[in-house]
């Protein structure tokens, strides 16, 4: 008993990364990839998901309106993988310059592995797009995930830990962010599935595939940081 209570003290311990942070952390990895492979399972098996997904899309674009397309499609621009990928770019180069290597491999890899996994993953599942959305498609790919979800997630994500790793702001700023970052993570995914070009689940996949992959380059992070003397307390 003394061990495990010992060991749950460690686990929750709020001093330190490899204390409550990391638990939190491999926590999270957990669920997302339980998300991802029951989506995937049932988007193999066409299953009742899948016929979910069809209903809904023929739903929705059965209400579309002018206003909401435009929206939607500017929603769908600003968070799109290449959008994402210059603000990789322009991270990657800031942390660079100011030598803080730990963040900029990080960063470096979110990004960089998140891309990789998402084109790994469509040419895994080969699920084709959506019957309505041709005109907001450039070139073809799969479906399952969405691109712009999973890299919309994995940028806002990551910005919003930069931000609290190095200004360290208080409590109302971080939830502030975190409230931002959120709401413009759905909107993207709303826009891929309003436009037609992305059924539910496929967006829904796309997070869960982003935040598995996020927290698991957030806990290397930490645990490096960690061995280096640091703790999040100190910064």
């Amino acid at each position: 008993m003394l061990r495990v209570r010992r060991f749950l003290e460690r686990r929750l311990d709020r001093s330190t990364f490899l204390g409550l942070h990391l638990t939190v952390s491999l926590l999270i990895v957990a669920a997302a990839v339980w998300l991802f492979a029951s989506l995937l399972d049932a988007v193999l098996d066409n299953a009742l998901l899948v016929r979910f997904d069809r209903f809904a899309d023929g739903v929705i674009h059965s209400r579309v309106t002018p206003m909401g397309l435009a929206f939607f499609n500017t929603m769908s621009r600003v968070g799109s993988p290449p959008v994402m990928w210059a603000l990789g770019v322009a991270g990657a180069i800031f942390f660079l310059v100011r030598g803080w290597p730990t963040l900029f491999v990080t960063w470096g890899a979110a990004f960089g592995g998140g891309g990789v996994i998402e084109q790994l993953l469509k040419r895994l599942v080969h699920r084709t797009r959506p019957p309505y959305g041709a005109a907001y498609l450039n070139g073809t790919s799969f479906s399952f995930p969405s691109g712009h979800s999973m890299m919309s997630f994995i940028g806002c994500t990551m910005l919003v830990y930069v931000v609290v790793m190095v200004r360290r702001p208080g409590r109302p700023t971080r939830t502030v962010l975190a409230c931002a970052a959120a709401a413009f993570v759905l909107l993207v995914g709303a826009s891929r599935v309003y436009l037609g070009v992305h059924y539910p689940s496929d967006v829904v996949g796309g997070w869960a595939a982003a935040a598995a992959w996020v927290a698991v380059c957030i806990a290397v992070a930490g645990v490096i940081l960690h061995r280096r003397g640091f703790t999040l307390e100190q910064r």
